[in-house]
């Protein structure tokens, strides 16, 4: 008989209680020297009406709505910078035994809990400015796809082998189970299709 009995959600494990681990020091460095390259260009961007007005005095803009747009590109980058280096502060992840979790956002919250038996295989890869701090990003790909993926950057190269191992790890001892009950069905089967054909 079929039984689907109603589970107390109170009596459920709380994802709040997990210690959370930070991204390393380190990636704070890597995110102010991307937002000291995208300063630069938003700064450069928003300064060039009023620096080619200043050079050429051809442009019918008042010098008020030149000083606004140069406003807006000082105004744009520190905003930025406080919400990136805010978000790596927030950012962190935990490993438990049979998923791992990862927390983000500082306005608008989430966490992504991805559970080992779902994971379909994991990469390890470090761009030109994370190598140079030896830093690694860890990508988990899932059976649900893009939207399914899970991507921490911020980890030394160290850690991120590590986490990659064990998570193979328990992939591998999650698909051998599978894999015998498989072979047990198809084989209840095949002897099932000899007894019919007799």
């Amino acid at each position: 008989m079929f039984d689907n009995k109603q589970i107390d959600i109170s009596t459920l494990p709380q994802v709040a209680q997990v210690d959370f681990k930070n991204l390393h020091t380190k990636y704070k460095t890597v995110v102010g020297i991307r937002l000291l390259i995208a300063s630069i260009f938003i700064l450069l961007l928003s300064s060039s009406p009023y620096i080619f007005q200043r050079i050429t005095n051809s442009l019918p803009i008042s010098d008020i709505w030149l000083v606004s747009i140069c406003g807006v590109g000082v105004l744009l980058v520190i905003l930025m910078c406080i919400i990136s280096l805010k978000g790596v502060q927030m950012k962190g992840y935990a490993l438990r035994e049979h998923d791992i979790i990862y927390k983000t956002g500082i306005i608008s919250r989430s966490q992504t809990v991805i559970p080992f038996n779902r994971v379909q295989h994991v990469v390890v890869y470090e761009g030109a400015l994370l190598r140079v701090f030896g830093l690694c990003t860890v990508e988990f790909f899932t059976a649900g796809g893009a939207l399914g993926d899970l991507k921490i950057s911020g980890i030394s190269k160290e850690e991120g082998e590590r986490l990659k191992a064990y998570v193979i790890q328990k992939i591998t001892k999650s698909v051998k189970p599978a894999l015998i009950v498989e072979e047990k069905e198809y084989k209840e089967s095949e002897i099932e299709c000899i007894n019919e054909t007799e």
